[in-house]
């Protein structure tokens, strides 16, 4: 075995493969031997001592090989990899690496890091128990799969031991007579590895793969649980509660559960198609699972009411036929319309779809219920004509109606949502015009709709792009639908271009909706526009660059006849397959979702408007460290109302850095910054016993140890409440007071500590420093200057003098700092030259009294003041 620069074909590429897997190698596998792939042969050598000179001999070749095997063998005791173990980078073996990533919730990028081995490679149990409040890894993992496929759902999988999993853990105790003494010990967990042991082998008794390792609940076997149950009509939770059970291990037979007569428990196609029958008839049987359970029940007996039977819940072999004599005009009428269903007399799937798909079409609500609106349609009334206006009066039908009927019902008006303006509505539309002072006529034309746009509530809940998703999911809801295509929407009636192509309409709207205009989303009716914006904004990013599509972009799409971007919508949700879009005026002339590849050619690129990737980790390391820093002097910026302070703060967090004062006030003899470092170690370095607070009394400073304290008051009750969220606790976050010398600057700064969290697995600690600087005025009456040296020695180390030091005044030491503090937060909240040179005055009136009191306290030191 020989492969150095240069050399290239297949076995470079398992190479690199192999190489990749140990996460020397971040590169496509390609089959090239340059400098990159030599590069991660050195790195792979010196991790295995042995001469780093980038060529692949066998010693090479051996350690990638056996480094390999340990790997494999991993991979296959966890059930991931089928077949022999050789140890070589196959691609095999590559994606049985991916596979487990995937099923632990990892980056599946095929690079065996620090996080996939904690879960690949288990050392034990030994070191691991108990488990508790704040555990984390593997165990902790499989523990909160094993509660939710025993009915205690933790509420998340993820590794993570919260008060969600301390809360199941207790549920588990409870219902399997464990004491409820918290923390999970071996003996609970083997217990809890029985019970999935069972279920594992029932399943794979039943021809349902489950992993390897036995005992241990993962993705994996949730997914089987749910496709058991799913096969066999039951509610497809993953979760084995008594149902499932009785099933699962024997207890009822699944053969002869799906014949007349149909009663509780019973289960099968049958009952689904009962139970479409039902829902089709307006009886809801509350789920169309296939289980007869109580809604079903519920349902059967309301039927019975209606026709006059005894209500015992039991479908027979007479009844059955009733339900299918009604069923069977329906489908034929169904079929008059178009639709390729059976005219049977049997509610199967593809009839129940067929009345959604009509109702849909028809812009009614797709409930699967034939009412008395779906049925005037259906069955041809004369009266059912459809939108041909925007201005909507008695008589008139169809989408637009229905649409404005779910709005005003929304706004709480007495209306029946059928898609017909009748004697009701029009009461309705009266009500909404004398309630806003528009003419009550009971016709709802241009102003109508205009006012009604303007008092439906905007969205207010969740981050700016999920508010955009969820208005696009609610007009999804809504299901508006062209009754012509004649472009009549309430999307153009909103945009004031009624009767022209509507998607971007759509777009906007829901950006409105959001409020998200115009500064994150444009206003736009022309597709061209909107690409135009997001590129003037550097914020378009072309389907073929690489850019992952987030949550809440504005997709955009070519259409090769016409020449350019043509059509746009709303990403919701997706992964790294494709994506679903929410858009308007699509084929069906709809408000629809639809699924795209993301390698679909007719996607041009993304308004980027700042949410999640749809897939992979949100941000790269850099990235959230950088997002890290911003939300750090976002914090500082809300420590203080409005200002002209904290507007220069606001115009220059671009330039920022970390560890650099950033000053936003200065003068010849006041200074103010701010200052943020990675760690705590500046927090850690300040006086711990130090606290400080603004109340209605003042100012007060104390000292926990020494038994110092402080109170200013004359504050003015005007700047209390300003002032009172400068304490030692911001936002959850402690503080500590430190006090120290600069140059000819007396320097006091609080810090406080603060943990950024990005996202999962990327949280960054900080010390967030705001400092008030002061120097001596020219025409204070001071002692004549001494060295620096001697002024360090009398202010630079406070902390050393505490507690050494008497007074009769008891509050020397921290009356300095107490004092700079109240120049501190006045001067921020008053932003007055005057008022801060008129503090800065009395500051060095305490500074006097303080040192003169030091040196009646300590004689052996002489420094005096520095100029």
């Amino acid at each position: 075995m020989l492969l150095k620069a240069g050399s290239s074909g297949e076995q470079v590429k398992a190479l690199q493969r192999g190489l990749k897997m140990l996460c020397c190698y971040s590169g496509t596998p390609d089959g090239k031997y340059g400098g990159g792939t030599e590069a991660a042969v050195q790195k792979f050598q010196k991790q295995q001592g042995i001469e780093a000179d980038g060529i692949v001999g066998d010693e090479t070749w051996h350690c990638l090989v056996e480094e390999l095997f340990s790997l494999g063998t991993a991979l296959k005791e966890q059930g991931f990899y089928k077949g022999y173990v050789s140890g070589a980078p196959s691609v095999k073996l590559y994606e049985a690496l991916c596979a487990f990533q995937r099923a632990r919730g990892l980056q599946p990028d095929g690079m065996a890091g620090a996080a996939t081995r904690a879960r690949l490679f288990r050392t034990g149990e030994s070191g691991v128990f108990p488990l508790d409040l704040g555990s984390k890894g593997d165990y902790v993992w499989n523990l909160q799969y094993a509660l939710f496929a025993l009915c205690c759902n933790p509420g998340g999988m993820d590794g993570v031991y919260g008060s969600a999993t301390a809360e199941a853990v207790r549920k588990y105790r409870k219902r399997y007579g464990f004491p409820d003494n918290g923390a999970v010990d071996s003996t609970l967990f083997e217990h809890s590895k029985e019970k999935i042991r069972r279920i594992q082998r029932a399943l794979r008794e039943k021809g349902y793969p489950t992993a390897a390792e036995e005992g241990y609940a993962d993705a994996n076997l949730i997914e089987q649980i749910r496709a058991y149950q799913k096969q066999n009509w039951l509610t497809a939770d993953g979760q084995v509660g008594p149902a499932t059970e009785e099933l699962l291990f024997g207890a009822v037979q699944g053969d002869a559960l799906d014949s007349l007569p149909l009663k509780r428990k019973s289960r099968g196609e049958r009952v689904q198609n009962l139970q479409y029958a039902l829902r089709m008839l307006c009886f809801d049987p509350n789920g169309t699972d296939g289980i007869f359970g109580g809604g079903t029940e519920a349902a059967v007996k309301k039927y019975q009411k209606r026709c006059q039977l005894a209500e015992s819940g039991v479908v027979d072999t007479a009844l059955w036929g009733r339900l299918s004599a009604e069923i069977k005009p329906l489908q034929e009428a169904l079929r008059n319309k178009g639709y390729s269903c059976r005219a049977d007399g049997v509610a199967d799937t593809a009839c129940y779809q067929a009345v959604l798909d009509f109702q849909r079409k028809h812009a009614l609500s797709a409930d699967g219920m034939i009412g008395r609106g779906t049925k005037t349609l259906l069955f041809g009334d004369a009266n059912a004509g459809g939108t041909l206006s925007a201005v909507l009066r008695e008589g008139s039908s169809g989408s637009l109606t229905r649409y404005l009927q779910q709005l005003l019902a929304e706004q709480n008006y007495a209306v029946t949502v059928d898609g017909v303006f009748g004697a009701e509505m029009k009461r309705a539309v009266e009500n909404f015009q004398q309630k806003h002072g528009l003419t009550s006529d009971g016709i709802f034309g241009a102003q109508s709709w205009k006012k009604l746009f303007e008092v439906r509530s905007k969205l207010t809940l969740f981050s700016d792009t999920m508010r955009f998703v969820q208005a696009a999911e609610i007009e999804l809801q809504l299901g508006f639908a062209e009754d012509y295509e004649n472009n009549i929407t309430p999307y153009g009636e909103w945009y004031g271009l009624n009767g022209e192509s509507w998607c971007a309409m759509f777009v906007s709207y829901c950006a409105y909706r959001a409020n998200m205009l115009p500064v994150f989303v444009p206003r736009f009716a022309y597709c061209p526009d909107g690409v135009n914006y997001y590129r003037k904004m550097k914020r378009y990013y072309k389907r073929d660059s690489g850019y992952i599509p987030k949550v809440g972009d504005v997709i955009f799409f070519y259409n090769y006849r016409k020449g350019r971007v043509a059509h746009t919508g709303i990403v919701v949700e997706g992964d790294a397959r494709g994506i679903f879009v929410i858009d308007g005026n699509g084929i069906e002339n709809s408000v629809r979702k639809s699924w795209h590849s993301l390698k679909e050619d007719t996607i041009d690129g993304y308004g980027d408007n700042g949410g999640l990737p749809i897939y992979g980790s949100p941000l790269t390391e850099l990235e959230a460290q950088r997002q890290a820093e911003l939300m750090a002097f976002h914090f500082v910026e809300g420590l203080f109302p409005p200002s002209p302070l904290t507007e220069k703060l606001s115009e220059r967090l671009d330039k920022l850095g970390l560890d650099k004062d950033l000053i936003l006030y200065e003068n010849m003899y006041n200074k103010f910054s701010v200052k943020v470092s990675r760690g705590f170690s500046w927090y850690l370095s300040c006086d711990e016993n130090t606290s400080f607070d603004i109340s209605a009394d003042g100012v007060s400073l104390s000292h926990s140890r020494d038994g110092f304290g402080a109170t200013f008051d004359g504050l003015g009750e005007e700047l209390i409440p300003r002032l009172s969220n400068l304490s030692l606790e911001i936002d959850n976050a402690p503080g500590r007071i430190e006090v120290s010398v600069e140059g000819t600057w007396i320097k006091v700064s609080l810090v406080f500590e603060k943990v950024m969290h990005v996202a999962e697995g990327q949280d960054f600690k900080f010390s967030i420093g705001l400092t008030w600087w002061v120097r001596p005025l020219d025409d204070d009456p001071r002692p004549p200057a001494v060295p620096m040296e001697s002024y360090d020695a009398l202010i630079y180390n406070i902390r050393t003098l505490q507690g050494k030091v008497s007074y009769e005044e008891n509050w020397a030491p921290l009356g300095v700092s107490a004092a700079i503090l109240i120049i501190l937060v006045l001067a921020v909240a008053t932003q007055n030259p005057e008022t801060v040179k008129n503090l800065a005055e009395k500051f060095w009136e305490f500074v006097i009294k303080w040192y003169e009191g030091l040196l009646r306290a300590q004689p052996q030191l002489t420094p005096r003041l520095a100029h």
